[in-house]
């Protein structure tokens, strides 16, 4: 430490210092900003006062306090303030306007002026060392008196560059120069007073803390009167110096100038990069800073090494919306490595060739959306599913390697493969996503020419669903042999349902099958012909049978109505059985039955369409399917003709125990709310419109009894009102029979209806209870004539 404690004004600082240089860990000027008007301007009438006293007065000098730094270089050393640079700024700043406004700035010049370059300056970014370097050789023509608003002087010179305005340095220090003119501009010899070492006005205290190095930690204890940096701060500063590191003396080119690539960095980061994050920045502080670190996270995912050991733990880590992104972290795992390094400035440049708005590589977004991509990476990184990731891997893949030469057409070809085999891939960690992306960059050789690759490599890839891997390959074939199966598969590839998944109308159409048998689709035109315009049939209908979300809806569960009709349809779900839901990630989904994972569920939906007549009404045709459907098993048919069934099951689902034992899921577990098939479609079908007709009475049909957990059974009730009895009637469905009964304790004082029950034809008795078998074709009469007993006991009829 030297000369702890004396007091020097600011031109002694420039003596003993060639430089001084706000260094890059520190924060912007911030005395400037609009929220600090009112700390700004005390400072600045302390300022005043000190500078209007008499030179021998009792009050001066004005003493700001210690301002510590760190010196670097021998001899023509420079002065890195760590705590101070607020008050050396305004002061730097305040020399320049007295020095206008006394006539003085060939002394002013002389005194900060090197060669061009203001000896004190920002380490920041390039833009704030520009902005002083211009500041101290400019000498307005006018004079102070003159100047309404010394900010838009500033701002219309023809040295004062548009995307300084995105620099929170350079707008804080116009602000500052405004509040200085407003508050100097009727001073007189200001100047003088400000560079008088003999009798000072203006002090502080000079702390040179040599051998220190700008720590954050150092930097956040001591500079009290400012805010900690922000991530990507220190993630700039330091990353910088990583570069340095990283690319030694490699250089890259903005607009035919030559940059180190560390300063090359630097300066597009608050040049065509800041404009291009502008749009993305937080309205309220103006900052990007959020934006940029959240796209750092993204590259990083897209750039570890599949082979590395660590891959799964940092795709984890990554993928953590828990984990704060800052230097630290990325340092110490490794993300900031060269290939990062090259693929952000790779898309950066890319991506900012228009300036703020988004420059899209690809001619269009069917197979990868660059835009809604980008926009998910700057704001929520964490939410980019595996399947995305892996896209954007290939996007990151092609463009690295033809750079130089982006063929728009192959480069969409590339995509558009990559996105059919990961749209339809499972992914459920981090593992899968890794085959995946080892796949990628196998296949990145041949990306240009990706089409040709898969159609003549027996196994062209791994790391994908493997049948869809087979169904690449086979339309690439196609697309090689005829071109006119172009058109058809990207009609079919591009509905917003299938998303790629098109081999069932390849197997419906024959195509596959010939594929497979002839081992090849070496085919005479003729008969690539005729498979197309099956293909085509097939196309038209499946698109009316799905639309962009799923199943289209015709109302009254038509289609899972006919489909029952033709065949069990059914796919597992966990313990469950579905009628299929849209959700693609759902292994019951009607994505999984296009897929053909179950063949024999796909051949019914064949069949279906099969009946279907383009010429006709959809909904006409399938109630005519539906209405004439023969020889079904019975739970087969309760679905058929009950369409309220299905619309109980809230998720679709139902839980099949055997052919006459199937419970109707309100949600998917049994301890939910359910009914029993059975009961469910003879309360609907039948006894509901009979009880309407008064066919029941003076049995009173209750609402349907659905039950949550196991302990009881979901059934029909029917309660008889017998003078001042209550007599409820419970119908069960078990093995295969409809169960009638009521509970002997009922009956005690009741011999009478006791009785006539025993001995009505089909009543047993039980240790508990008075029962009745039915069979299904039997049950409504039964019941009919059991009420008409009870009626005739009743005497009302």
């Amino acid at each position: 430490m030297n000369e702890f404690g004396k007091q020097i004004i600011f031109k002694q600082l420039l003596d003993r210092h060639k430089w001084i240089q706000v260094p890059m860990i520190q924060r912007d000027f911030a005395q400037g900003r609009p929220t600090q008007e009112e700390v700004r301007e005390e400072f600045l009438n302390a300022l005043h006062t000190a500078l209007s006293l008499p030179p021998d007065h009792e009050l001066l000098p004005l003493n700001l306090d210690f301002i510590y730094g760190s010196v670097e270089g021998d001899g023509e050393t420079r002065f890195l303030p760590l705590d101070g640079q607020q008050r050396l700024t305004t002061l730097f700043l305040l020399h320049w306007y007295l020095a206008w406004k006394d006539s003085c700035l060939s002394a002013f010049q002389e005194m900060l002026c090197q060669h061009g370059h203001s000896r004190f300056t920002y380490g920041v970014r390039p833009s704030s060392k520009e902005f002083f370097d211009a500041l101290v050789s400019f000498s307005p023509s006018a004079s102070p008196s003159d100047v309404p608003s010394l900010m838009a002087l500033v701002t219309d010179q023809p040295w004062y560059f548009r995307y300084w305005r995105l620099d929170p340095t350079i707008q804080s220090s116009l602000t500052m120069l405004e509040s200085i003119h407003v508050r100097f501009r009727n001073s007189e010899n200001f100047f003088s007073r400000l560079v008088d070492e003999k009798q000072p006005a203006i002090t502080f205290q000079l702390l040179d803390l040599e051998n220190f190095g700008l720590s954050d930690d150092l930097y956040i204890k001591m500079n009290a009167r400012g805010k900690p940096l922000t991530a990507f701060e220190t993630f700039k500063a330091r990353y910088e110096q990583e570069l340095e590191a990283q690319f030694g003396d490699e250089t890259r080119a903005i607009g035919g100038h030559i940059f180190r690539v560390a300063e090359y960095f630097a300066r597009r980061m608050d040049t065509q990069w800041a404009d291009f994050f502008w749009s993305h920045r937080e309205k309220k502080t103006n900052l990007y800073d959020e934006a940029v670190m959240n796209l750092f996270r993204a590259v990083a995912l897209v750039t570890r090494n599949p082979e590395s050991d660590s891959y799964l733990e940092d795709i984890a880590s990554l993928r953590n919306k828990g984990m704060r992104s800052s230097y630290s972290v990325f340092h110490s795992r490794g993300w900031l490595d060269r290939r990062f390094s090259e693929v952000l400035f790779m898309l950066l440049e890319a991506w900012s060739k228009e300036g703020a708005d988004f420059a899209p590589q690809l001619p269009g977004k069917q197979f990868f959306d660059e835009t809604t991509l980008f926009t998910k990476a700057v704001s929520e990184p964490t939410s980019l599913g595996y399947a995305e990731l892996v896209q954007f891997a290939a996007y990151v893949a092609f463009m690295q390697g033809h750079s130089d030469d982006i063929d728009p057409n192959a480069f969409q070809e590339w995509m558009r493969i990559v996105f059919n085999l990961s749209d339809n891939t499972t992914y459920d960690r981090p593992d899968d996503m890794r085959r995946s992306v080892e796949a990628i960059l196998k296949l990145a050789p041949n990306s240009r020419d990706i089409l040709e690759y898969f159609a003549t490599t027996e196994d062209p890839t791994a790391g994908f669903n493997l049948q869809q891997v087979s169904e690449e390959k086979l339309k690439a074939e196609l697309i090689q042999a005829d071109g006119r199966w172009v058109p058809l598969i990207n009609r079919a590839e591009g509905h917003g349902y299938f998303k790629g998944q098109i081999e069932f109308l390849l197997d419906f159409c024959g195509a596959r099958e010939k594929w497979i048998s002839s081992e090849g689709v070496d085919w005479g035109s003729d008969t690539h012909a005729a498979l197309q315009a099956q293909f085509e049939i097939y196309l038209r209908k499946a698109e009316t049978m799905f639309n962009t979300r799923g199943l289209a809806d015709l109302g009254g569960y038509r289609w899972e109505r006919a489909l029952f009709s033709i065949g069990d349809y059914l796919l597992p779900s966990g313990r469950n059985y579905s009628f299929l839901v849209n959700s693609s990630t759902d292994p019951a989904s009607w994505k999984r039955l296009l897929r053909g994972t179950y063949p024999k569920a796909r051949e019914f939906l064949r069949q279906l369409l099969d009946r279907l007549s383009e010429e006709e009404s959809l909904e006409d045709q399938l109630d005519e399917i539906i209405s004439a459907a023969t020889e079904l098993e019975p739970w087969r048919r309760a679905f058929v003709e009950t369409p309220k069934a299905l619309e109980y099951c809230g998720e679709r689902a139902i839980r099949w125990n055997s052919e006459e034992e199937i419970y109707l899921l309100k949600k998917s577990q049994m301890n939910g709310q359910h009914a029993e098939l059975f009961t469910f479609c003879l309360f609907h079908n039948s006894l509901e419109r009979l009880a309407s007709e008064g066919g029941l009475a003076p049995l009173e049909l209750m609402s349907y009894q659905t039950v949550s957990g196991t302990d009881f059974e979901p059934h029909i009730l029917l309660v008889y009102e017998h003078e001042e009895y209550h007599l409820p009637f419970g119908i069960r469905f078990v093995n295969g029979r409809f169960i009638t009964r009521i509970k002997l304790t009922l009956l005690d004082d009741l011999p009478d209806i006791r009785e006539l029950l025993s001995g009505f034809p089909g009543f047993q008795e039980s240790e508990d209870f008075l029962f009745m078998e039915s069979s299904p074709t039997e049950v409504q009469n039964a019941l009919i004539k059991l009420a008409q007993a009870l009626a005739a006991t009743s005497g009302e009829i």
